[in-house]
């Protein structure tokens, strides 16, 4: 599968945001690509401050997704007075098929004093590929990528809102986790850097405006997998253990 991560702004307003994404999904399509990757929150913008939830976001994605035959990966925030970040993998049927809420909130900036986490992976298969989500902060985090890999997960996507100031940081992260699950990591940033890493850490994209696309081979996961097998190799047991050393 193609995946493509768009590098849509944020617009004056929701419905300007939805209008350039939706735009955004059709040149993508045309380009080849099966599935389209949205910044964290990206017809609001992200603030841990202020959440904003925009109820028009998932039915334009699943509009959007009909429409153009691909799927389509976009956040939002839901909920009510502690609304959670959340993530939606809408498929070609215009149907939500999956959803994740952002497990490691931003405590450095207060998110998790306006909103609340979520506890679980997702995961779904799309056209012989099997992916996760995540969002932004969690790509600190190794141990929901080591889950994924335990699950055979093949590509991981995470919408962010990285700052410009720690771009370097976010690629080094996004090559590490890929290279940590053996798998792909498809990152689409809110300011730039949006990047798609490959199972053995180098980046696998190529850029066509603010677009950034590449190709998910299966193969090239369970070859890497298999060459160096690193979840086989792992001492859950000790890791336990030292959880309860002082």
């Amino acid at each position: 599968m193609k995946v493509c991560c768009a590098g849509v702004e944020t617009g004056a307003t929701v419905a300007e945001s939805l209008e350039r994404a939706d735009r955004c999904v059709a040149a993508a399509a045309r380009a080849g690509a099966g599935l389209v990757l949205f910044p964290e929150q990206f017809a609001t913008g992200w603030s841990p401050v202020h959440p904003v939830a925009a109820p028009a976001v998932l039915p334009a994605l699943a509009k959007s997704a009909a429409e153009h035959e691909v799927w389509v990966v976009g956040s939002s925030m839901e909920g009510g007075e502690m609304p959670q970040n959340t993530a939606w993998a809408v498929g070609p049927d215009g149907e939500v098929h999956a959803r994740y809420a952002k497990v490691h909130l931003f405590t450095p900036l207060g998110e998790e004093q306006t909103c609340s986490a979520g506890d679980h992976p997702t995961i779904f298969d799309a056209a012989g590929v099997r992916f996760g989500l995540a969002i932004c902060y969690d790509l600190r985090f190794p141990e929901l990528f080591l889950h994924y890999a335990r699950c055979g997960v093949e590509c991981v996507l995470v919408p962010a809102a990285w700052p410009p100031e720690r771009l370097a940081q976010w690629e080094l992260l996004a090559r590490a986790r890929a290279l940590d699950a053996g798998c792909y990591l498809a990152g689409a940033n809110a300011f730039g850097g949006s990047c798609i890493a490959a199972p053995d850490g180098t980046l696998a994209s190529e850029q066509n405006g603010k677009m950034i696309f590449g190709k998910i081979d299966p193969d090239r996961v369970a070859g890497m997998r298999a060459s160096i097998p690193v979840g086989k190799d792992r001492r859950p047991d000790l890791y336990a253990r030292w959880e309860e050393m002082p």
